[in-house]
């Protein structure tokens, strides 16, 4: 069964923005990429004189809720939804440079890399918490570094931050279609 997703601000107060406000659908890879508007919307108050500027962000699935596990997605579930209208555009988004203020580090749209035309966005990958436990999710190269950046300080620049270290992730999809067929031939 597939599991949806919504962007929180997981400092106080709690905010959350929904993928259904922007026309998409809340599966992780319904919306990961570079292009979309409802990541494009989150990238946008993550930037200087926004809300979620320097602030923790996760990507949090309605499965991730086990036992010693903080249930974010339920805990705003009737509150705390904000819709803002302004998103950052395909050829913004190119030029953003995603920072990790906690690990002193960033990644460069610039660099990532383009399969058949389409960019696997990082933000919602590096900030998932629950991959992996529902249909729609991410499995694929760098499989590994999904959720590592969830509930660090984050923000979207567009200038390198000095002191900080540049890192390259490519993030690529397993054919899904390729793992049925095999699943059928065994």
């Amino acid at each position: 069964m597939g599991q949806y997703y919504k962007a929180i601000k997981i400092d106080e107060p709690m905010e959350y923005v929904s993928p259904y406000d922007y026309n998409n659908g809340s599966k992780l890879m319904e919306h990961s990429y570079v292009g979309n508007n409802y990541v494009g919307t989150i990238m946008q108050l993550m930037t200087k004189g926004n809300n979620w500027h320097k602030k923790s962000i996760v990507w949090c699935g309605d499965y991730f809720n086990e036992e010693n596990e903080e249930d974010y997605y339920h805990q705003v579930e009737n509150n705390n939804k904000i819709k803002p209208s302004k998103t950052m555009t395909k050829i913004q988004q190119k030029k953003a440079i995603l920072v990790n203020h906690t690990t002193k580090e960033y990644l460069m749209y610039s660099k990532l890399k383009s399969e058949k035309g389409w960019i696997i966005n990082p933000l919602p990958l590096l900030t998932a918490l629950g991959n992996g436990r529902g249909g729609g999710d991410y499995d694929g190269l760098n499989n590994n570094q999904i959720g590592t950046w969830a509930r660090h300080i984050l923000s979207i620049e567009f200038l390198v931050p000095k002191g900080y270290d540049e890192i390259e992730l490519e993030f690529k999809e397993t054919s899904r279609k390729f793992q049925t067929k095999i699943l059928i031939i065994k």
